[in-house]
């Protein structure tokens, strides 16, 4: 069954595991490079040496997917339930409804993903193997769950290590947002290690070509993802400043018949520079453009309609008065549009609130 772009082969406490098809091209470059490997491990197999890769590959997905499943049991553990686990080309990602409330919470969910691998791991070098295609997948399975392991205790946002960090310097300051910031930089560290190790510059044995440029786009991937998170955080710095109060243009409501002329002046006299159109029911059904009024011939102002010249207010954009912070912006995300219109209490509408003035607010 298709979903958000990809395949669900699953739920997992409510929370729905798709796969996406870019996870078949990692799959395919696996396949490719781990091959010549079975071939030297297991004389004569020949072209059974693809399917044999194959299996390692679809034994990474399975690390991964432990990985991503057993953060979502933990988050629901907690109390955070889990949106949705995803796999993809970079491996997998787990998405929460809510961020975790404490620093503990935050570590409990982090640390389960290596150490569920590292288990793993540790039980499969259990398994004795004499040699042969059986030796081969459990050695596979010993090394693709140690690096999913270590590489995502690594220290640094987006990784689980990073999460951890997060959470210290968060529990240690009593600031997440320190804790965010300091994380992603760590993380950015980590993304110019591991380049520097594909690029010769680091002193560790240097890896092949192939390894090399997948170790530069993971390190491109985690640049990327602990940018985000530094700039997330110093949003979530500012965004307890930005009120929909505070950002409202003033704003006028009219009848649905009421002409271009009768809105202006109803404007006018309740000294507001914004115009909404009511529907028949009484609620706020579009915005004038004050552009597109501008253009209205002066001896045909009493004959159009104010909806004539307005924007139609999308489904969900009309927001509280008393909105703030990071609820108004949560507010704003989940109807996205250019404006919306502010209502009171009541429901009464007392002005519009553009998305352009809140992003420039929080920036």
């Amino acid at each position: 069954m298709a979903a958000r772009g990809g395949i669900r082969v699953g739920r997992v406490l409510g929370a729905p595991v798709i796969l996406k098809p870019s996870w078949f091209l990692i799959a395919a470059a696996v396949t490719v490079a781990f091959a010549p490997s079975v071939s030297d491990r297991v004389p004569g197999i020949g072209g059974g040496a693809f399917g044999v890769s194959f299996c390692v590959a679809v034994m990474l997905l399975l690390s991964v997917l432990v990985h991503e499943l057993a953060h979502a049991v933990a988050a629901y553990a907690v109390g955070t339930p889990a949106d949705a686990v995803v796999l993809d080309l970079w491996g997998g990602h787990t998405s929460f409804t809510e961020e975790t409330a404490s620093p503990w919470r935050s570590t409990v969910v982090a640390v389960v993903g290596p150490l569920a691998n590292g288990l793993i791991a540790g039980l499969a070098g259990l398994v004795s193997a004499d040699g042969g295609v059986a030796r081969v997948l459990v050695l596979a399975t010993v090394s693709t769950n140690i690096f999913v392991a270590v590489f995502n205790a690594l220290p640094g946002l987006p990784l689980d290590g990073g999460r951890v960090f997060e959470a210290l310097v968060w529990r240690v300051s009593g600031d997440r947002t320190k804790g965010s910031i300091a994380a992603g930089w760590s993380g950015r560290a980590v993304a110019v290690g591991l380049a520097g190790w594909a690029l010769g510059v680091v002193p560790l044995p240097r890896p092949g070509a192939v390894a090399a440029v997948w170790l530069v786009l993971v390190a491109v991937l985690l640049w990327q993802g602990a940018t985000q998170a530094v700039r997330v955080a110093r949003w979530r710095r500012r965004a307890p400043g930005v009120s929909a109060r505070g950002l409202l243009r003033p704003a006028v409501p009219v009848a649905s018949n009421a002409t271009l002329a009768a809105a202006t002046e109803a404007a006018t006299r309740a000294g507001a520079s914004e115009v909404v159109v009511l529907d028949v029911y009484g609620r706020p059904a579009a915005i004038v453009d004050s552009g597109e009024a501008a253009g209205v011939p002066a001896e045909r102002v009493g004959q159009v309609q104010a909806g004539a010249v307005a924007h139609v207010v999308p489904a969900g954009a009309v927001v509280r008065l008393d909105l703030a912070g990071e609820r108004l912006i949560e507010t704003l995300e989940g109807a996205p549009a250019s404006r919306y219109v502010v209502v009171d209490e009541a429901g009464t509408v007392v002005g519009t609130l553009a998305w352009d003035d809140v992003a420039a607010a929080v920036r």
